[in-house]
């Protein structure tokens, strides 16, 4: 398997902090390396109090990409120590960062967001314009989400639709938590709700026999209330990470007509957005 990177997204503010620590703890479960992108201008070299707390020692703010970077040490899964950089991004354009996600092959972007605003903005990167120019995942860690592990992911997505990258993706992340990989198959606008024996047929047919998890299930929601829906899968079914295509079906239901500073109050959980 080809060594993967997250990219994390930082303008030092509380939620970036928080999407820091969540970070390394995805990097140690899923064997992963560290590219942290600092978006505000930094007066000095510092780790934040995220990764220092974790272990990890700092490597400079404004080191360049090129150089060797610094071994993470006093990880909590000693047998996987993540490579760590960090790189001054505070005159990026979403352009420069999207052509930096193409070029280092970044497996998953990572991004704290706020649940309800409480600060300025710190950084004017339009992440929605990120998202729309590469291949790569982002996941959207709500500010204080403090749950560091994943039990129940939910893919929402009508099931005649549904994406086999998107799938392996999810069958490999879920695998390394030991996870749930629940589709939760919400009919897309104007088309008709799938009956339960169809459904089953589809699911077992097309999606299960070609996925490789034996931890996969799906339910068939017949709400057509998106959000409604959202909320019964996050609490009546208890999903702790919400997965959706860019821009496809129940997107624009659930976040708009792009991502905004803050989640919707109705998703406390985080989101991981796939590119279209």
């Amino acid at each position: 398997m080809a060594m993967r990177t997250i990219l994390v997204f930082n303008d030092d503010s509380s939620e970036a902090i928080n999407a820091a620590d969540f970070a390394s703890h995805i990097a140690l479960k899923v064997k992963a390396d560290i590219l942290t992108l600092n978006l505000t201008k930094r007066k000095k070299p510092r780790a934040s109090k995220a990764l220092i707390g974790a272990g990890f020692n700092t490597v400079g703010a404004h080191m360049s990409l090129y150089e060797k970077p610094q071994m993470t040490s006093g990880d909590l899964n000693e047998d996987f120590k993540p490579v760590r950089w960090e790189v001054d991004a505070s005159e990026y354009s979403e352009k420069d960062i999207s052509e930096l996600v193409i070029r280092k092959n970044i497996w998953l972007m990572i991004k704290g967001i706020e649940t309800h605003i409480t600060h300025e903005l710190l950084c004017h990167v339009d992440i929605q314009s990120v998202i729309n120019h590469v291949g790569c995942p982002l996941l959207l860690i709500p500010a204080n989400y403090k749950k560091r592990n994943f039990e129940n992911v939910a893919y929402a997505v009508d099931m005649r639709y549904c994406r086999r990258s998107v799938l392996k993706f999810l069958a490999e992340f879920a695998k390394d938590y030991g996870a749930n990989l629940i589709l939760e198959h919400l009919s897309a606008k104007g088309l008709p709700p799938l009956d339960d024996k169809y459904a089953m047929s589809l699911f077992g047919n097309e999606i299960a026999n070609h996925t490789q998890y034996n931890k996969i299930y799906f339910n068939n929601i017949k709400e057509r209330n998106v959000n409604v829906a959202i909320e019964v899968i996050i609490n009546n079914l208890q999903a702790d990470l919400l997965a959706l295509v860019n821009h496809r079906f129940h997107f624009e239901e659930i976040l708009g007509t792009s991502i905004k500073t803050c989640m919707p109050e109705h998703i406390p959980v985080p989101v991981l957005v796939f590119p279209l």
